[in-house]
């Protein structure tokens, strides 16, 4: 799960530097390309707490 979730978070923040007013997003983004730049920057931290909490339970074994 942390993987997903840093994957997940590259992506979110990635489309968000590479959205620079034109609309250009990732192949994956494309579905938020209307809501930019707030849609990335939840993408984004969607994977930062996914991270965090496989992170966290892991710690804790």
């Amino acid at each position: 799960m942390r993987v997903v979730g840093i994957v997940v978070a590259v992506l979110g923040f990635g489309s968000l530097l590479a959205f620079n007013g034109d609309n250009h997003n990732f192949g994956l983004m494309k579905w938020a390309s209307g809501h930019q730049p707030v849609a990335g920057m939840a993408v984004g931290v969607l994977g930062l707490v996914l991270a965090g909490i496989a992170f966290l339970s892991r710690s804790g074994r």
